[in-house]
């Protein structure tokens, strides 16, 4: 199972970019570039014209497609913003999440999910969703709430623009959303693939995303959806240095077939080859992996 947690990249909650309209105002007029380039097929001019002036908000998706639209990206805004980034969780929650301490977990979910309540700002769910996550896997108890699901598939299936954090929203929260929405935002990602390519960072989360969520489409029994998303991201031309996700999705590959026919050698022989390449961490991964696999696989066919 993938419990990474690096790369986690965007701007406080409690620091809301969208109030930063001014700061965008003046980066479009440095470029020369009008109100009415920069929102064209994006927002009305008048929405524009009050964001810009601080009078109102707009939803994430919006601000990044018009920093894109003006050729900035999110770190250069919060950086002229003078918005403090966080690159990732507390060290004790992380330490917490390699340790599958549920007590810490569990209250560091309930705070923050209170906060997120009393505040509906999408940008608070981000690690929220990663320790939700974590939590369903530990002891098989959701903390997010119906309401809490649906926003946040409703908020990803509808987006346009896949900024880092959408990216990032989406890879920490795999088991937890419903099966039906994983796959339609899962394959949405998969189709703006040229969004994210250039960018390595990006890509990591991307294919640890939804390497991830073809493992959850197993444990919820969704095999379908799995080889359906699997067969996907083997069409993706991957980078020399990322050849290690070719493996991944063989392994995925190879885990589908155990499900359907029951035979573990090809699976085994993965490991065999991976210890032979003194890939003994790796191999130690996919073999925890695989006995999940197996005990998910087991109960189906009961």
């Amino acid at each position: 199972m993938n419990k990474n947690v690096k790369n986690l990249q965007i701007c406080k909650s409690r620091c809301d970019m969208f109030k930063y309209g001014s700061v965008y105002k003046k980066l479009r007029k440095e470029q020369e570039i009008t109100q009415t380039e920069a929102c064209k097929e994006i927002c009305s001019i008048s929405k524009l014209s009050r964001w810009e002036n601080n009078q109102v908000e707009v939803e994430f998706s919006t601000a990044i497609a018009l920093l894109k639209r003006i050729n900035i990206t999110l770190d250069e805004f919060t950086e002229r913003a003078n918005i403090e980034a966080e690159f990732e969780l507390p060290d004790e929650i992380v330490t917490a999440i390699k340790d599958e301490d549920v007590p810490v977990l569990r209250k560091y979910a309930q705070d923050h999910l209170a906060k997120y309540h009393a505040s509906k700002n999408i940008l608070e769910l981000k690690n929220i969703m990663l320790v939700c996550n974590q939590l369903l896997l530990i002891e098989g108890k959701n903390y997010l709430t119906t309401a809490d699901i649906q926003r946040i598939g409703s908020y990803l299936l509808h987006n346009t623009v896949w900024s880092k954090y959408n990216i990032t929203l989406f890879a920490n929260s795999p088991f937890v959303l419903n099966s039906e929405i994983g796959f339609k935002i899962a394959m949405q990602i998969v189709h703006n693939f040229d969004q994210v390519s250039d960018l390595t960072d990006n890509l990591t989360i991307f294919m640890g995303g939804l390497s991830d969520t073809v493992i959850a489409f197993i444990f919820k029994k969704k095999l379908d959806y799995a080889q359906q998303l699997l067969d996907e991201l083997r069409k993706i031309e991957l980078p020399p240095h990322f050849m290690f996700f070719d493996l991944t999705l063989t392994f995925l590959q190879r885990g589908i077939d155990y499900c359907q026919t029951g035979n573990e050698q090809p699976v085994l022989a993965i490991f065999n080859n991976l210890i032979q390449l003194n890939c003994s961490r790796h191999a130690q991964k996919l073999l925890e992996a695989l006995k999940d696999i197996k005990q998910i696989c087991e109960d189906r066919g009961q």
